[in-house]
Formats: C-alpha cells, structure tokens, sequence
C-alpha cells in the first residue's frame, strides 16, 4: 500500500480513533488510563492555561514535549496539550497551549521536510509507516523530517541544498 506523503498531526489520530476533536481525543485517551489504573490527574476540561509549550515537526509528526520528557502530536486548529507521560500534573490536569508558527510557515516548513525522502516502514496504519519509517541516505548524510522552533524556512531550504535534495 502507497504511504501518504504528509507530515502527520493531531487530526490524523482523531481521524482514525473515531473522535472529532483535541478535547474528545485526550479524554477518550485519559478514560481509557483511568480504567486501567495509571492516571490519577484526569484531564481537566477548559480552555488552555499555563505555561505554553510549542509545536514542533519531530520524524514527521507535528509535536509539542513537555518538561517531564513527554511528547504528544498537537494539531494547530485546535492547539490544546495534554500530556500522557505526566498528565500534566503540574498545570493540575488542565491543558496547556500549543504555540505553533504561522499557517504559511506551516505550510512551507511542511513542503521542505516532505522533499526530504523517507523509506516506508511497515506498519498496519499509514502513520506508522510514515513516524516508523527510516531516512535515505542522501549526499553527505541523513536528513530526518524534523523542524524546531527558531530555525526558519530558509534554514530547511539551505540544509536540502547542502544534501542535493531540491
């Protein structure tokens, strides 16, 4: 089966677990802990507040990590952080806000990592098979779909060029 092409977010996971929200996916998520037994700071449900955290593209997913070492995908329609590995304990289970750039930065930063090839690995769900899968060596060295905050588009423009990716 062909792997989209696209760099994945929030949205795709709701899409295939059946919600149509952020909200509706941490607390379906948060249920399942619950019933298990391994979260005991329950997902509060308002509006974002607290210190913000911000999105960035890690192996092709937009993520956003937390101080505990955490990271969740975040969608920028709906930029609302919760974190699994802590449950944000320390905003007391209320989300955070997710700082993400510009639509058409998004959409540039976007357009550059997708140049960057990729081997599909396998996978029973097309985002395992993009997040799993591993970097063609091109030119010089490896190039993952990666983006941080500060680094601009130029600066992706520039390390694509230095690998004779265009």
């Amino acid at each position: 089966m062909q792997t989209k092409m696209k760099i994945i977010n929030a949205k795709d996971y709701m899409l295939r677990e059946g919600v149509k929200t952020v909200k509706e996916r941490i607390k379906k998520i948060c249920g399942e802990m619950i019933k298990r037994g391994v979260l005991d700071t329950p997902f509060i449900d308002c509006e974002p507040v607290g210190k913000p955290v911000f999105a960035e593209v890690n192996h092709g997913q937009w993520v956003a990590k937390c101080e505990c070492n955490g990271a969740e995908t975040v969608d920028p329609d709906e930029p609302m952080f919760y974190c699994f590995s802590c449950g944000n304990v320390d905003n007391h289970g209320k989300p955070r806000k997710v700082i993400f750039p510009s639509e058409k930065e998004i959409k540039d930063i976007e357009r550059e990592l997708l140049k960057r090839p990729i081997k599909s690995a396998s996978g029973t769900h097309y985002i395992e098979r993009i997040v799993n899968g591993s970097i063609k060596m091109q030119g010089n060295g490896e190039l993952p779909r990666v983006w941080i905050p500060g680094e601009t588009v130029k600066d992706l423009l520039n390390q694509n060029k230095e690998r004779g990716i265009k």
